[in-house]
């Protein structure tokens, strides 16, 4: 049955030059929408340039079929161009709307809910919604800016007045490029030179409630280290952890672990899977199961503050259990590509923000590169064990009996290392041009720190969540062995020195990052060319990268 449907998918593709998936090119056009619309305010580009990339759109269906009805090329041609303008025009509107307010630069009172706070050394970071500036109300969220000393007694969901410099900022950018972040969230004031902090009242809100109760419980039953860290792990903040200890998990290059994205959501949603396969939840009808699934992803994507990257593995999840509900094969570059989809259409800038692009490349490593980097890695394997089969016994045609647990254990430890390392080659040039250095510690510390942070990420959730239901008291008791892990665990940054083995000074430009990332695609297994044309394409993309770089950084 399998052979069947892999020949008819054969044979339905083979007029192609690579597979037409809508809601894939959708997602790439809609992003193509978005930066032509970026580079119009960021170099002052004619709108009239738009009719350049009109050809294109009709070229992308023309090379994806040699025989193409005129009903599918019509068809295809208006969603490509409808996914462009839609991404063009709510990235337009976005901006628009961002810049529209009234503009403050004087010393007033503020009042609003506190829904983030960060601690540094002397000062701590506040980020207010509902907020009143003066005796006007601003639908949008106010940053300020406060000597530590100040809000000591400030806590999530209190409602506080500050007395300060209020300033509106509407800019585009600053000294670190396109303020995505800042656009996206709509962080339009803020406040600086404060005189008075007071806490005026306490507002309810079911996750900032819950995530205060987490920290209470998390410091009161671990030391300080392992605490800062295990709140890092679950909800993403990661201001208490010792900088020091902070730069060396960064430069091993590991420290996506402490930014709540999809490997949390990813262990969550598979310890969600077995409560609803594996225990009395299986017998709920498929609906229902979904409703579950979708009701604790959201729980969690609220405590974690809903923030991007808990949202956009969430999504990808729920597409993927969906298909698998109803019966359907699941394509990941569908799949992804409507994750993609939903997000950009709720919040344009986001695809310049950091994290949306680390999160989706490596996703697109996984779905373009793993396979070919299994195919290399078993012949590899292939070529080491060739010397020893003389020493085993020999196989027949029709041998039905299991593979060995060596065996086993070989295709498990291949999977992993050509996951990992494809999403390694995927996120190098962001990772590069984001944070200035690769580290030479990222492949190997991430074959052991995901595995594990993958293993004990859902038992830590189950302390904790026990930790909160009993009294403060039992805290010190539940998370006495979390709390030893831990200690055990950041041994390994807190000996090594992972900063001296890294690529650092090397500038990437945008010519550059793509044929890298051509060089990489063609090697896939998605063009249906010859392989000797692919190499050379391959080829000439790297050493056009190559010289790219090397007349950039001589």
């Amino acid at each position: 049955m399998k052979n069947e449907r892999e020949n008819a998918v054969k044979n339905t593709t083979a007029d192609k030059l690579f597979n037409f998936r809508p809601v894939f090119f959708t997602a790439i056009f809609l992003c193509l929408g978005v930066v032509f619309a970026y580079m119009g305010i960021a170099y002052d580009l004619s709108k009239l340039w738009l009719l350049v990339w009109i050809p294109l759109f009709v070229a992308i269906v023309f090379i994806c079929r040699k025989r193409v009805g005129t009903i599918k090329v019509v068809l295809a041609t208006t969603l490509l161009l409808v996914s462009f303008f839609v991404g063009f025009t709510g990235f337009s509107l976005k901006i628009d709307a961002f810049q529209t307010c009234n503009r403050y630069s004087t010393e007033t009172t503020v009042v609003g809910k506190v829904v983030e706070k960060q601690e540094y050394a002397y000062t701590t970071k506040l980020v207010l919604s509902n907020v009143y500036i003066g005796e006007n109300y601003e639908n949008s969220k106010l940053v300020a800016y406060l000597p530590a000393s100040f809000c000591e007694n400030v806590q999530l969901s209190n409602e506080v007045l500050l007395q300060g410099f209020v300033q509106t900022d509407v800019s585009l950018f600053n000294e670190y490029g396109f303020r995505a972040y800042a656009i996206g969230d709509d962080i339009r004031f803020s406040l600086t030179n404060a005189t008075a902090c007071v806490v005026t009242g306490d507002t309810f809100d079911l996750f900032l409630d819950i995530r205060n109760r987490v920290e209470e419980v998390v410091y009161a039953g671990m030391d300080e280290t392992s605490a800062a860290v295990t709140m890092a792990l679950l909800a993403g903040d990661d201001t208490g952890i010792e900088q020091g200890l902070l730069e060396n998990v960064r430069h091993g290059g590991i420290a996506h672990i402490f930014a709540v994205s999809g490997l949390h959501v990813g262990a969550l949603f598979a310890f969600c899977l077995v409560l609803l396969h594996k225990t009395p939840l299986q017998r709920l009808k498929a609906v229902f199961k979904w409703l579950v699934l979708a009701i604790l992803l959201f729980f969690y994507a609220g405590v974690c503050g809903f923030s991007a990257s808990v949202l956009r593995a969430a999504i990808i999840c729920l597409i993927a259990y969906t298909g698998r509900l109803l019966l359907v094969e699941n394509d990941f570059l569908q799949s992804l590509g409507a994750a993609a989809t939903i997000l950009l259409i709720a919040s344009p800038t986001a695809l310049f923000e950091i994290g949306f692009q680390l999160s989706f490349s490596a996703c697109l490593g996984l779905a373009l590169l793993s396979r070919p980097i299994t195919i290399v890695c078993n012949r590899f394997c292939v070529f080491v064990q060739k010397p020893f089969e003389r020493f085993q016994p020999p196989k027949f045609d029709d041998d039905t009996s299991p593979p060995s647990i060596l065996e086993r254990i070989r295709r498990a430890v291949v999977s992993f290392l050509s996951v990992t390392i494809a999403a390694q080659i995927a996120t190098a040039p962001i990772c590069l041009q984001a944070f200035g250095y690769l580290s030479g510690w990222s492949l190997l510390l991430n074959c052991v720190f995901v595995p594990f942070v993958s293993a004990i990420f859902s038992i830590l959730l189950l302390f904790v969540t026990v930790a909160c239901i009993l009294p403060t008291l039992f805290a010190s008791i539940v998370l006495y062995l979390p709390s030893i892990v831990w200690s055990a665990a950041l041994l390994v940054f807190e000996t090594v020195d992972f900063s001296t083995f890294a690529i650092t000074g090397v500038y990437l430009s945008g010519g550059a990052s793509i044929c890298y990332y051509g060089g990489f695609l063609f090697l896939t297994d998605k063009w249906n060319i010859s392989r000797d044309y692919k190499h050379l394409l391959s080829m000439l993309c790297f050493i056009a990268f190559a010289a790219t770089v090397v007349a950039l950084n001589v």
